[in-house]
């Protein structure tokens, strides 16, 4: 009886979730990129608590989507952790999504995200027509150039068998 009480114990706390760990929906970063109001990579700077939580201000390394600035001010509910639970770490690179509530940009923790990855999926959405218009152009070019070089070729021809006969 004592070790299935142990075991019972001993499971719980294993398999119990832990008590600030978060808990964030498995949606695609596309997604939660299309979603969000504005996106960049970011530095936080400074962290103060207001009576409307928390408000980080960052300077931005590079803006993805949005009305952004130079330095942006974002106001968190609770304070915000990393992927491994930690609190962000200043002056550190960070991907950042936000929404808008009224003229203030809130994001949550299951907002943030590597910056590498926010850049390659935006970078992604941005360069695919060019990458087709550039292709287009090449296409377009050596065709003309084939053309033009088969007629040059035909010319030749013509003017050896004239000269032939």
């Amino acid at each position: 009886m004592a070790r299935r009480l142990l075991a019972a114990v001993v499971a719980a706390l294993v398999l119990a979730p832990a008590g600030h760990a978060l808990d964030c929906p498995n949606i695609p970063l596309e997604e939660r990129l299309a979603a969000s109001d504005a996106a960049f990579v970011g530095r936080v700077t400074e962290r103060r608590t207001t009576g409307a939580g928390v408000v980080y201000r960052l300077l931005v390394d590079q803006r993805v989507k949005g009305p952004v600035g130079r330095e942006v001010e974002v106001t968190s509910r609770r304070p915000l952790l990393d992927a491994a639970d930690e609190p962000i770490v200043f002056d550190e690179a960070l991907g950042v999504m936000a929404l808008f509530e009224g003229a203030r940009l809130t994001t949550e923790s299951c907002l943030l995200t590597d910056p590498g990855a926010l850049l390659s999926v935006s970078d992604e959405v941005r360069g695919n027509w060019i990458k087709v218009v550039i292709g287009l152009v090449i296409l377009a070019a050596v065709l003309a150039f084939s053309i033009h070089r088969l007629r040059v070729r035909q010319r030749q021809l013509a003017a050896r068998s004239s000269l032939d006969r």
